[in-house]
């Protein structure tokens, strides 16, 4: 099975907001996300197992929620470029 995945308001301002290659980046981690969101690369967060986090691609770090068929975003941190910031 395949997941689909949404975006929370903050999580798709901020995907919106990187530059075309970022985003492509994001997107195709996404894809192959949606593929198994339970992959060994993934750990929880929290207490409940569908809540999720993973590097989907070099300096993006995203936290989501599994549930009814979707990946729902619900953060995206881009850790390199706060890294470079100060």
């Amino acid at each position: 099975m395949t997941y689909g995945f949404t975006y929370t308001v903050e999580a798709k301002a901020t995907a919106d907001a990187m530059a075309p290659e970022r985003r492509d980046m994001l997107e195709r981690g996404l894809a192959k996300l949606a593929l198994d969101p339970y992959h060994k690369a993934t750990a929880h967060i929290g207490t409940h197992e569908d809540d999720r986090k993973v590097q989907v691609a070099p300096g993006l770090l995203i936290e989501y929620v599994v549930a009814h068929g979707l990946l729902v975003i619900v953060v995206i941190e881009i850790f390199d470029d706060i890294l470079l910031e100060g």
